[in-house]
């Protein structure tokens, strides 16, 4: 009998946002999105980074991080790109089998490559992906880095209700049907659908849409998040945190 090779697929798990007042900024995503209490990445003050991690659905997260010293490689780019910006998408996938091997071939530089609490991640280059893009193999597929962490425990049983899943995200880049193709080669998921803004790949029904510069004033990466809210007489209505729009669904 011939075997089939599985599908590859991926899930957007935590959304990123970077800021130089990590506690002024904690504080309005708290207060605007009547979030829960946060928790600390165990791995980001290794690295020099002040983390906030907070539970938006049961396996969906927002981060905001913030550089703890002014020379600080983030806070470099932070500071030119008016203090605070949507920054990271860290997604699930099956493992990172052929990855760099296909980031070779079209040109994308590996940011980082590294262990995470005992998985592989692999973080891809800002500028050749429009947004760092973080691919984390991690199965099984219902499992997620927080699972096992007691402040994660304690954060999920204690989350808000206002705002109750990330539903998707908007990447602003040059040329958002190539750079979607991209993504799908990298990452080995069926071809993106082209629409009039740009273009759509899906990460188990959540949608990432790659839409062009001229939609969003020229902005560039991460610049938009979607989140469903349990407050339907906000649907439609939207606030910004660290320079990207959060809307409700």
């Amino acid at each position: 009998m011939e075997m089939t090779e599985e599908p590859r697929w991926a899930q957007l798990r935590q959304v990123v946002l970077a800021t130089l007042d990590h506690a002024g900024d904690l504080e309005l995503a708290k207060r605007t999105l009547q979030l829960g209490p946060s928790f600390d990445d165990p791995e980001l003050a290794t690295i020099g980074l002040a983390d906030a991690t907070m539970p938006v659905g049961p396996d969906t997260y927002l981060e905001i991080c913030a550089p703890m010293t002014e020379d600080h490689q983030v806070a470099k780019w932070l500071r030119k790109a008016g203090g605070k910006s949507g920054w990271c998408l860290s997604t699930q996938v099956p493992n990172l089998e052929g990855v760099r091997e296909r980031c070779e071939q079209l040109g994308v530089r590996i940011a980082i490559e590294a262990q995470a609490l005992g998985h592989e991640i692999i973080q891809l280059h800002p500028l050749d992906v429009g947004v760092l893009l973080e691919l984390d193999s991690f199965v099984p597929r219902d499992e997620w880095f927080w699972d096992d962490l007691e402040a994660a425990k304690v954060a999920q049983a204690q989350r808000g209700t206002f705002v109750d899943d990330i539903m998707g995200v908007e990447v602003a880049v040059e040329d958002p049907a190539a750079m979607a193709t991209t993504w799908a080669t990298i990452i080995g998921l069926p071809a993106p659908e082209l629409v009039s803004d740009g273009a759509v790949l899906f990460f188990s029904g959540r949608p990432i849409r790659l839409v062009s510069l001229d939609a969003v004033a020229g902005r560039r990466g991460l610049v938009a998040v979607t989140m469903h809210t349990s407050d339907r007489a906000r649907v439609g209505d939207s606030v910004d945190l660290c320079n990207t729009k959060i809307r409700f669904v």
